[in-house]
């Protein structure tokens, strides 16, 4: 067995630091480290993964939290986790036993579309296939341009083979291999198809005039289709002028060749570079290129008239979305997020004898006096343990499930007095002035630290790294974060009921701010434990971002307490005005009809480490990997390092927590990862 490396400090237990815990504790791994601490602040694992439950039992999410089926990562380690945990053998009544009862296949979609003065809802369903995430054996690769080009070409043939026969007034998916004779959309799209095709595999010079000629054909295209009074006639041009404009840049741009793939057109805005290669400039309306914006949150400062997200990441973000899912393009949680994903990592990690430290709020990381490693960590212990009391233990029950509850479990707490608000113990400005300081010193208490803070927290807790190093100073500068707004409402109908036509558990986005994203979750609802008589039967989430700029120079209490207060006043404002494209018969000339609220849910996330990591232009080449802290202690773990898939998602923290580990066990960066990733 390998000689003990001394002891690991991991600062902080969202996604990525449990999954640094993770690698850190296979059992490959048994005895290389003396200890393993997770320091988490608060009482609930998770960040923005987190989650809660409420009155009646209601789950309470950070915000929107849907599984892309090629987050292979993420899937790979869920199922790791629930094989070890083996429930079915150790816990035969738990109604959540593996992990494909945890997350199940969601394949209705929907796009909100402006016509006019209205708004549509174009649906669609992703056909699954026979795979599966995170299959045992899987193997890492890398999604090339090439790749990205044969495939969108074959998905506007396809999409084209797929109108033949269509009526005029709609358009929709066949699964038959012959489908019968086309009508004149249908023939126009493939014709488009077929021309772009041609254009792209021409070689230059005669590629400039194809693409000339290319350009041509797809505006004598749209000349023939009545693009203006038929949605379905305009959205199949608009999906033409995006692929083909997709696919022209990655030749124009010599993507193919250059050995920074995607990376070389990440400095350059997604739209900006579709224009610049012949996309129409309807083509930024598209409902599904702003879903992509909506699903990165890709506005600058939350105002959806600036559009930033960086061209490279979007195409390879899109490449995974269309052609890269296993079994379903989406998998939702049968229950909150904390329920079937954090709190069973939480109990495997605990099996194989990783600590965990709560109420501990980081403060700072102090570097030796040679600058070379961190030295010693200050922290605020927020509460102490109740005499008797050897470790807190964070979960409860219900509905069969452990869950994280949405206050401590104060039996275990040495607590004089009531707290008046304990999720001031999750916020940056939580317990400020009555924490107890403990500092943990090298040699005695780490020897080597995994820093999985989010973004907005490095700034206040490694300002020393910050001042230090220049590299720290750009990537705090470029990488930028925004604030986000969750609203969950229970109603006391079904859907069907108020009004809804669609197919059931959609999920839907592009629609209009505060909360351009909905899904239907009613899948959540047994694990909740509403009134008989009185029960909830439908459930809706809904998120966007928020306007709320960081730092806060001073008030926070009046900080916190006017985003808290708008936010609400936008959701009622939301559910008067909006809320009728998906509910019609919940809305009348009064507004929201009001009774048939059960409960509601707002997660205002303002605070520096609940703030979304975005993928701006030009801000790529700031981030860190997570072996380039500069120091020799310190690694990095969090949806803001250079990981392969930079973007905020489970997945890439899940990545990062990988990469992370793998350098404290002197491993290649990328060992063990799965899945596609940027160079």
């Amino acid at each position: 067995m390998s000689r003990s490396k001394g002891r690991v400090a991991i600062l902080g237990g969202g996604m990525a630091g449990l999954a640094a815990a993770w690698r850190l504790s296979e059992p490959g791994w048994r005895g290389r480290f003396e200890s393993i601490t997770v320091y988490q602040r608060g009482w609930r694992l998770g960040g923005k993964a987190a989650s809660s439950r409420g009155a009646h039992g209601r789950i309470e999410e950070h915000g929107l939290h849907i599984w892309l089926g090629s987050y292979e990562n993420a899937f790979a380690l869920l199922r790791q986790c629930y094989a070890e945990l083996d429930r079915a053998r150790t816990d035969p009544a738990a109604p959540v036993q593996t992990w494909d009862q945890a997350l199940i296949p969601a394949d209705n979609l929907g796009l909100a579309e402006r016509w006019g003065t209205e708004w549509l809802v174009w649906l669609g369903t992703f056909t699954r296939n026979d795979e599966l995430p995170g299959e045992p054996g899987s193997s890492g690769r890398e999604m090339t341009a090439v790749g990205f080009l044969r495939r969108a070409l074959d998905l506007l043939v396809d999409f084209a083979e797929s109108l033949r026969g269509v009526p005029a007034d709609g358009l929709a998916l066949s699964t038959s291999p012959d489908p019968p004779a086309g009508n004149d959309a249908a023939e126009a799209v493939r014709r488009g198809a077929l021309a772009a095709l041609l254009a792209l595999t021409e070689a230059p010079p005669a590629g400039a005039a194809a693409t000339d000629l290319l350009g041509a054909v797809l505006d004598a295209i749209r000349g023939a289709l009545d693009y203006e009074r038929r949605p379905a006639h305009k959205r199949a041009w608009l999906l033409m002028s995006l692929v083909t404009a997709t696919a022209r840049g990655i030749v124009a741009d010599k993507l193919i060749t250059d050995p920074r793939g995607f990376r070389a057109i990440n400095d350059e805005d997604f739209g900006a570079w579709l224009l610049r290669h012949g996309g129409h400039p309807d083509v930024l309306e598209f409902p599904l290129i702003r879903g992509l914006y909506d699903l990165v949150f890709g506005y600058e400062d939350a105002d959806p008239a600036r559009p930033a997200f960086g061209a490279g990441l979007a195409v390879f973000l899109t490449g995974l979305v269309l052609f890269e899912y296993k079994g379903a393009v989406f998998w939702k949680m049968t229950a909150g997020m904390g329920d079937v994903v954090i709190a069973p990592l939480y109990q495997a990690l605990r099996q194989r004898g990783v600590q965990f430290e709560f109420f501990h709020r980081l403060d700072g990381l102090h570097l030796d006096a040679q600058r070379r490693g961190i030295e010693s960590i200050t922290m605020g212990r927020q509460v102490r343990l109740a005499d008797g009391t050897q470790r807190y233990e964070p979960l409860t029950e219900v509905r069969g499930l452990p869950v994280f509850p949405a206050r401590p479990l104060v039996d275990q707490l040495s607590v004089s007095e009531p707290v008046r608000d304990w999720r001031a113990l999750e916020t940056h400005w939580g317990g400020a002035a009555d924490a107890e300081t403990r500092v943990l010193r090298r040699g005695a208490d780490f020897d080597h630290v995994v820093l999985a803070v989010s973004l907005g927290m490095l700034d206040i807790v490694a300002r020393e790294l910050v001042d230090d190093r220049p590299e720290w100073r750009d990537m705090t500068t470029h990488v930028r974060t925004v604030a986000t707004q969750a609203l969950q409402i229970w109603l006391r109908c079904d859907e069907a009921s108020l009004g809804w036509r669609g197919k059931p558990a959609v999920t839907t986005s592009a629609y209009l701010p505060p909360f351009e994203t909905w899904a239907s979750m009613g899948q959540t609802l047994w694990a909740e434990q509403w009134p008989h008589d009185d029960p909830a039967r439908t459930v809706a989430y809904f998120c966007g971002s928020l306007d709320a700029p960081w730092p806060v120079e001073d008030d926070p209490a009046g900080y916190v307490r006017r985003y808290d207060e708008q936010v609400r006043a936008d959701a009622v404002k939301f559910l008067n005005r909006d809320v009728g494209l998906w509910f019609p018969d919940a809305v009348g000339d009064g507004g929201f009809a009001w009774h048939l609220l059960a409960g509601q849910h707002v997660s205002v996330n303002i605070d520096p480490s609940d703030r979304y990591v975005q993928s701006v232009p030009g801000s790529d080449r700031y981030r860190l990997r997570p072996d380039e802290s500069g120091y020799d202690n310190l690694v990095l773990a969090g949806d803001w390092t250079d990981c392969g898939m930079n973007a905020g998602c489970i997945e890439a923290a899940v990545r990062s927590g990988l990469q992370a580990a793998n350098v404290l066990l002197g491993r290649g960066r990328h060992y063990g990862i799965r899945g596609y990733y940027l160079p």
